[in-house]
């Protein structure tokens, strides 16, 4: 089917299916996706009834422990059949890691994201969410699905939470890996950046105003002239300080286990998509992507 932006839709299921049954190719603007990955939490707390028991709808409460069985060979045998890159890349997987719980949770990545990109619109952008656990094989992924020449960036969310290094540094950050389906991408970063504070004699380049009383810095580089206005905000970096869903925000926390901010869905969403866009987010959580767009009035 093809889909309405304007009639948003929420599918419950196996998400490559529903990619492969009810998205239309080339129809998503903005994809966003974190896939869990080991740690060792159930997910069953969309699907609870009010009195808190399971519904009967759910045979099975989803764990994100991967574990390599028939059912991961399967999923393998079938990526490498397809051939290209993605099946060399795994191939290669395999030669490094082993039949082992990443090699399992990487071929249950790699026909997703193959789904994904089918999905995008050529001037679409794909946002992966993950911890260091998996973000360097994540990464390789990505660039065998999507073409090393379409990454962007990779930002890392710096959350200020986490656990205590005692024979390491702590671990305080998640990486968010962007891609985009070709060059031709929509992409407006001062949507979420902030304004420029400089002063004289704190930077280089010419200081004036123009024929409106708009303040700028004018900087020459390579023979180009680049002026920046102190009123524009600047484009932000590639480093998020967004503080994690304080334990008593009641307004915000539902006590998923990897439930994620909404300022940083927000950051996301505003940078890389559009009012009447469509967004997508295949797996989903418990919901703060599709609550962010709706509020945004996506």
């Amino acid at each position: 089917m093809t889909v309405d932006p304007k009639k948003n839709l929420l599918w419950y299921g196996d998400n490559l299916g529903v990619l492969r049954r009810e998205v239309a190719d080339e129809s998503v603007d903005l994809v966003y996706l974190d896939p869990p990955f080991n740690s060792s939490a159930t997910y069953n707390i969309l699907f609870a009834e009010q009195n808190g028991s399971r519904a009967a709808a759910q045979a099975k409460a989803f764990e994100d422990t991967w574990r390599w069985d028939q059912e991961a060979a399967t999923a393998y045998r079938q990526v490498v059949q397809a051939g290209g890159r993605v099946s060399e890349t795994m191939q290669g997987f395999r030669k490094l890691l082993g039949d082992n719980d990443m090699l399992a949770y990487l071929s249950m990545m790699a026909p997703r994201l193959v789904q994904l990109k089918r999905v995008l619109k050529p001037t679409g952008s794909i946002y992966l969410h993950c911890d260091p656990t998996a973000s360097a094989h994540l990464r390789l992924l990505m660039d065998a699905v999507f073409g090393p020449e379409n990454f962007r960036n990779e930002i890392i969310w710096h959350k200020n939470s986490g656990g205590i290094g005692r024979r390491a540094y702590s671990r305080r950050h998640d990486t968010l890996l962007f891609y985009s389906r070709s060059e031709d991408y929509y992409y407006n970063g001062k949507a979420i950046g902030e304004l420029r504070e400089q002063k004289k004699g704190t930077f280089g380049g010419y200081f004036g105003a123009d024929e409106d009383g708009r303040e700028y810095r004018e900087v020459r580089k390579s023979g180009k002239i680049y002026k920046y206005y102190m009123d524009e905000p600047r484009n932000p970096e590639d480093v998020w300080e967004v503080a994690q869903i304080p334990e008593r925000d009641k307004t915000q926390r539902l006590g998923y286990p990897t439930q994620k901010p909404e300022a940083l869905l927000e950051r996301i969403i505003k940078a890389s998509s559009r009012e009447g866009n469509l967004v997508l987010d295949p797996f989903c959580g418990c919901g703060t992507t599709i609550a962010v767009a709706e509020r945004l009035l996506w």
